[in-house]
């Protein structure tokens, strides 16, 4: 075959480099071909000529011509192509009219288990310096009486796994704390559940709750055996005292 064309059906094939793996019989010695630095037209003057090797024993190999399906084929791949939808402008339209889905800010939760059973998860606020630790020591001396308990914070940050080449949605944050909460659950059984402020009330409650209205309630968490407490954050108490006495009356006497 003319190299030129060879090497223009392996560019239609989508093969870059070529090479036999053994040489037939009575086969002509392979000579190098320096293609040019621009595309030729495949000579219309030499037709294809394909050969066919049956092997009829070690021996002997017969050849002979065949039809030339390789531009078939070819073309065959061609038709395969997947053809680019239609475009209009009600799909450009539509596409317009559908909103981004908001993305939620990084935030973080403040994490105290003060005794075995109890899990009280806070909405943290860094900008105000309160005396929240303070708080909530108080009310957890009315909650347990005369039992012993310890305050040590741990922060929950969220996203758990920083990626700021991805937008985290509502719904990303809903899946991943509960995922936690239901871990937490299963390593440490809660028999006591706080979820104080906006950012712990939210993403533990059904989507379409307004955990504003839920405050100082108890509520059945979404797809978890549990129920909490709804109140608003330690922050909101301190700035709001009058609040402070509806946190009392939650409180077993």
């Amino acid at each position: 075959m003319n190299e030129v064309q060879r090497q223009a059906y392996l560019s239609s094939l989508g093969i870059e480099n070529y090479a036999p793996r053994w040489l037939l019989p009575a086969a002509r010695t392979s000579v190098a071909c320096v293609m040019p630095a621009f595309d030729i037209p495949i000579c219309s003057d030499l037709p294809p000529v394909i050969v066919d090797l049956k092997v009829v024993n070690d021996s002997q190999v017969e050849h002979r011509n065949s039809p030339p399906n390789l531009l078939t084929a070819i073309t065959d791949l061609g038709s395969q192509k997947k053809s680019p939808s239609p475009v209009n402008a009600a799909t450009i339209l539509q596409q317009l009219d559908v909103k981004k889905v908001p993305v939620v800010q990084p935030f973080s939760l403040s994490i105290y288990r003060p005794t075995s059973g109890i899990l009280i998860i806070d909405s943290r606020n860094t900008t105000l310096a309160l005396p929240t630790e303070l708080l909530l020591n108080n009310i957890l001396r009315v909650f347990l009486k005369n039992s012993q308990f310890t305050l040590d914070e741990e922060v929950l940050r969220w996203p758990m796994i920083e990626n700021r080449f991805v937008s985290r949605t509502e719904n990303d944050a809903r899946n991943e704390l509960q995922t936690w909460l239901a871990v937490e659950n299963e390593l440490r059984p809660v028999q006591t559940l706080w979820l104080m402020g906006e950012n712990a009330a939210r993403y533990w409650l059904d989507a379409d709750s307004d955990y504003s209205k839920l405050y100082f309630a108890m509520q059945p968490l979404k797809d978890l055996p549990l129920t909490a407490l709804i109140s608003p954050s330690l922050n909101h108490l301190l700035q709001h005292p009058a609040d402070k006495s509806r946190i009392w009356a939650c409180l077993p006497n």
